[in-house]
């Protein structure tokens, strides 16, 4: 099983890797750094997460509140398909979901 990775880009945030309930918890501290210093609108890039369950949903969700505290609009992009059915699940859609469209209007 590879570790997820997150980094600091030109727009943001880029994901690397499964976000899972074993890969998710190694993440929080680098998390804690880098939503600190996200420009005022950022970007988390998706394209290249693997896998993500039900604790990558919840991790997304922090990372999403985290930046809002910080006065930070963040948006997820893009999508993988496998997210859609657990944002329906969790009623998540109107902040990861709305958040990629606000982007593209």
């Amino acid at each position: 099983m590879s570790d997820a990775q997150i980094r600091a880009d030109e727009g943001g945030l880029a994901v690397s890797g499964p976000l899972t309930f074993a890969t998710v918890a190694g993440l929080e501290a680098r998390v804690r750094r880098l939503t600190a210093q996200l420009p005022e609108h950022a970007r988390m890039d998706l394209a290249q997460a693997g896998r993500i369950d039900s604790a990558g949903v919840a991790f997304l969700v922090i990372l999403w509140r985290r930046a809002r505290e910080q006065g930070c609009t963040l948006v997820f992009e893009p999508l993988p398909e496998g997210l859609r059915p657990l944002l329906e699940l969790y009623d998540l859609e109107s902040i990861i979901t709305d958040s990629a469209a606000r982007s593209v209007a």
